[in-house]
């Protein structure tokens, strides 16, 4: 099933097959994604063509400096002598927050419930999201105008965060010839229920507990601010088990947890350049860490 969604999408993404796994990863995993890329770098188009292949339905909002938490989360109106809730495009399976940090703080915190519970609070009134939902939220670099950095609780609610490979001068003229047409996708029929309940009987020893402890610890003996929260450890172990799934495992690995986590701590260092976070999390993290 997975290898079909993977080739599905790939027929309208060049390159970044690792890339789609892992977002396919953390979809099992009912994590969120954030695509940090220059403007014009296929951010939307790469998000739309996984929702596509999933069958999966799905609203973009685009943030922009004066958008309302109500543009996004709905709002109350009265008519015929009582209240009635307008549901905004936050009630779907799949959200694409677009450039979600050229939004206020006020609309990018309009998420932070919805991430975290699946639900919406309204006027005091609480409302549930479908079920699946999640996040997929693209954004700029610091340095483009108009931006607004993430605050750090937003941010530790993305499971994961990358930005898309370069591609070589073979996938470029590939790109090129290319036209991009998302109505030709075949979405696949996937079982929610039995896939959350393949994900429970994914077997985890105590050393694979105990190895994310360690990294936990490494991080820490470290004279650098990298924030290690128990959502995130919580994030380590589910992740590495979407990513089990999708290479056909039922037990999780050191290798799967290596081949996940940097994905996970990129969005939380703040001290380096994006495209030398993923080196520093091998080499000063995962390398240092014996393996009993």
């Amino acid at each position: 099933m997975f290898e079909k969604i993977i080739s599905n999408t790939s027929t309208v993404v060049v390159g970044n097959s690792e890339k789609i796994k892992l977002t396919l990863a953390a979809i099992i995993s009912e994590g969120s994604i954030l695509i940090e890329d220059h403007p014009g770098s296929g951010k939307t188009t790469f998000a739309k063509a996984i929702t596509q292949s999933l069958g999966l339905n799905f609203k973009r909002v685009q943030f922009t400096s004066d958008l309302l938490p109500s543009d996004i989360l709905g709002f109350n109106i009265f008519l015929d002598g009582k209240l009635n809730f307008q549901k905004g495009p936050i009630f779907t399976n799949i959200v694409l927050a677009d450039e979600l940090n050229r939004g206020s703080p006020k609309s990018q915190s309009a998420f932070l419930e919805a991430m975290e519970e699946k639900n919406v609070s309204i006027d005091g009134v609480s409302h549930s999201l479908p079920e699946p939902f999640f996040v997929i939220a693209t954004q700029n670099p610091m340095d483009s105008s108009g931006t607004s950095s993430l605050p750090d609780s937003q941010l530790d609610r993305f499971m994961i965060s990358y930005s898309l490979s370069d591609l070589n001068d073979e996938d470029k003229i590939e790109m090129l010839k290319k036209e991009v047409n998302l109505d030709q996708q075949k979405p696949e029929n996937i079982d929610w229920q039995n896939l959350k309940e393949k994900k429970n009987t994914i077997t985890i020893k105590d050393e694979i507990y105990k190895f994310v402890l360690s990294v936990e610890q490494r991080i820490q003996s470290l004279d650098q601010k990298i924030y290690v929260s128990a959502r995130c450890l919580k994030q380590i172990v589910n992740l590495a088990k979407g990513w089990a799934i999708i290479n056909n495992k039922d037990y999780v690995t050191h290798q799967d947890i290596k081949d996940t986590i940097p994905y996970i701590l990129r969005h939380r260092i703040r001290f380096l350049n994006q495209d030398e976070k993923i080196e520093f999390v091998n080499k000063e993290i995962l390398e240092k860490i014996d393996i009993n």
